[in-house]
């Protein structure tokens, strides 16, 4: 019984925090409410209103897959937005000092958190549930197996908005138009679409996409920064390199055009394996970069392999453009001018791994089992 008036008590605090926030809250939005009334006008109950309707269209399991998306990735974000903005309301952030003075247990503050985000999220969040609940059997469970799923997708949405600090973009934004643009007609289900996200939605409740690219650009565009100055520093081996694919393309061409008709596969072979060893080879340079500054590189890059990636990338960048000018401009065959970013790649590792004594004989080799096939 004390139990109970304990949890009653600690309920009561939740609340008045959470309506303490709202009225806080209310002048903010004032203008924007009155602008909204003032245009509007009835168009605002009939708005409300029409997310709910979405619910039998998004319910139908012959909804045309582009209706799906479009109705469902809109009832989320709705969902999602009316949420978040109640997010500090909800779980009292700013009264988070003092609630942790309390002797709460753990359970009890998660059982208030979510009847505050029942209360927050209201019909959105419960209207998919309450209609669950009509369903009169398993085997119309089974058959309608795609609704139960999108109501599962909207707990994790709920969940997403209190526990994430950015915006789930995978799996509201990105996905949806990339299944929008992908699948067009009714190549695609509405139980594959929904498992996809609900896929999406629990990858990034445990991942967040968003703070790892950022802290990742970061590095990456700090490293590129200084990379970037040393060859400005000392630019003529990035030149020479430059220079000498340009001038080789350009020879071929003119043989080509001379002779009147396209190399043979020997020659595309030759061509394209005396360019990855032009382009492979600068990796000598950041060797030799990453040797003058090994302790700041190590900390801003944390690991080898990630360096060698971001190694790896504008030389492949200068391989794959070399490889379309070739299969444009002097019609080599596409799968001989694989040869040239696979043995860019080949050569790099070989300069990292075995410096000057063994990277041109992985990629010759590379060169001649390609000829032999």
């Amino acid at each position: 019984m004390q139990y109970f008036h304990f949890m009653k008590g600690y309920l009561q605090l939740r609340v008045k925090i959470y309506y303490h926030e709202l009225r806080q809250m209310l002048p903010a939005v004032g203008q924007l409410i009155a602008f909204l009334l003032s245009i509007l006008y009835l168009a605002i109950s009939a708005s409300i209103l029409t997310a709910l309707i979405s619910l039998s269209v998004i319910a139908d399991i012959n909804t045309p897959i582009e209706q799906r998306i479009i109705y469902q990735s809109v009832y989320l974000f709705l969902l999602y937005f009316l949420i978040r903005i109640q997010k500090n309301a909800i779980l009292g952030l700013n009264y988070q000092h003092y609630l942790a003075t309390l002797p709460i247990p753990v359970k009890l503050k998660h059982i208030n958190t979510v009847l505050l985000t029942i209360v927050a999220g209201n019909l959105l969040l419960l209207a998919p549930l309450f209609l669950l609940t009509f369903i009169p059997d398993w085997a119309t469970f089974i058959s309608q197996i795609h609704f139960p799923i999108f109501a599962l997708s909207t707990l994790i949405v709920a969940w997403l908005c209190l526990k994430n600090q950015s915006l789930p973009w995978l799996s509201l934004l990105f996905a949806p138009l990339v299944f929008l643009l992908g699948f067009k007609g009714n190549s695609l289900s509405a139980v594959g679409f929904n498992t996809s996200l609900l896929l999406l939605l629990v990858v990034e409740a445990y991942y967040e996409p968003v703070l790892f690219i950022s802290n990742k650009v970061l590095r990456v565009t700090y490293y590129f920064q200084i990379r970037w100055i040393a060859i400005k520093k000392d630019p003529a081996n990035a030149l020479i390199r430059i220079f000498c694919c340009g001038l080789f393309i350009g020879l071929v061409a003119y043989v080509q055009y001379k002779i009147g008709q396209v190399a043979n596969g020997y020659v595309q072979i030759l061509s394209c394996w005396v360019l990855a060893i032009i382009i492979g080879s600068y990796q000598f340079d950041n060797e030799e970069f990453y040797q003058h500054y090994p302790h700041y590189l190590s900390g801003l890059l944390n690991q080898f392999r990630t360096r060698y990636c971001l190694d790896i990338l504008p030389a492949m960048f200068i391989a794959l453009l070399s490889s379309v000018a070739m299969y444009y401009c002097l019609n080599f065959s596409l799968i001989i001018i694989t040869l040239l970013p696979f043995g860019v790649l080949i050569t790099m590792i070989c300069v990292s791994k075995f410096n000057r004594s063994f990277f041109i004989i992985p990629s010759l080799l590379y060169a001649l089992f390609m000829y032999i096939l």
